[in-house]
């Protein structure tokens, strides 16, 4: 016999999805396409249903966020279809242009790391990343403040930079962002004035925004793969 919590718990999800599936085919809502969408996936686990619903509402009635969640699945293959990087680069773009910041960080993430026999192009990674942070997208500043930290082809390393961006994302509330700024102005680095007063105050507001990581004092700085791996860079990459 089914648990009373079981039971429940996916009459709810039914009645919920019944909300959303109204509002997108009666009340032709992209916000309700888009949940109903979402709703595919995570309760009726259909990511091909899902895939029809987000395309429409992406293509027909040019609702960003759907952009966005169909070129998630052609990076990561979580859908109908495998993996294709310029597939999803496409959807990312056209994401941004209809005004999704995270298109436009995830479009940044797709050039830095190359795709397909394209190698990295970090100067279109850096604009990307640029019009996701001047949207108040927190991951795209902290992606253009780690470009700046390390320097790259075309894009010289640039302290000053990597900490205007650096505490941008710690203002939005990226626990990495404010870390990586305590640590620049900790030591200093790269000609930056040393300033252990500012320091503790922003590694004090990273934990407030949920650092985990305890090993914080032994460790430069962080950066994020497309993939969302954490990539640790010591003095060795920095220099």
């Amino acid at each position: 016999m089914e648990p009373v919590e079981e039971k429940t718990a996916a009459e709810y999800l039914d009645k919920l999805g019944a909300v959303f599936h109204y509002d997108c085919y009666t009340e032709k809502k992209p916000e309700g396409c888009h949940q109903y969408a979402e709703y595919l996936i995570v309760a009726k686990k259909d990511p091909s249903k899902a895939f029809e619903v987000f395309n429409n509402c992406c293509h027909q009635m040019k609702f960003s966020e759907s952009c966005l969640a169909l070129g998630n699945m052609y990076l990561t293959g979580n859908g109908p279809h495998p993996k294709e990087f310029s597939k999803a680069l496409q959807l990312f773009d056209t994401a941004c242009e209809l005004g999704s910041m995270g298109g436009c960080n995830n479009s940044g993430l797709v050039h830095q790391n190359g795709y397909e026999g394209q190698p990295p192009d970090y100067q279109k990674a850096l604009q990307c990343f640029h019009r996701s942070c001047e949207g108040g997208f927190k991951n795209g500043c902290f992606n253009e403040s780690i470009i700046y930290l390390q320097g790259k082809e075309k894009v010289p390393k640039d302290m000053s930079k990597a900490l205007e961006y650096s505490l941008k994302s710690c203002e939005l509330g990226h626990p990495w962002g404010c870390a990586n700024a305590s640590r620049m102005l900790k030591l200093g680095d790269g000609g930056l004035e040393r300033n252990e007063k500012r320091a503790e105050e922003l590694l004090k507001k990273a934990k407030q925004h949920n650092l985990k990581w305890p090993c914080h004092e032994t460790t430069l700085y962080v950066s994020k793969s497309a993939i969302g791996e954490w990539v640790w860079l010591s003095k060795t990459n920095l220099s």
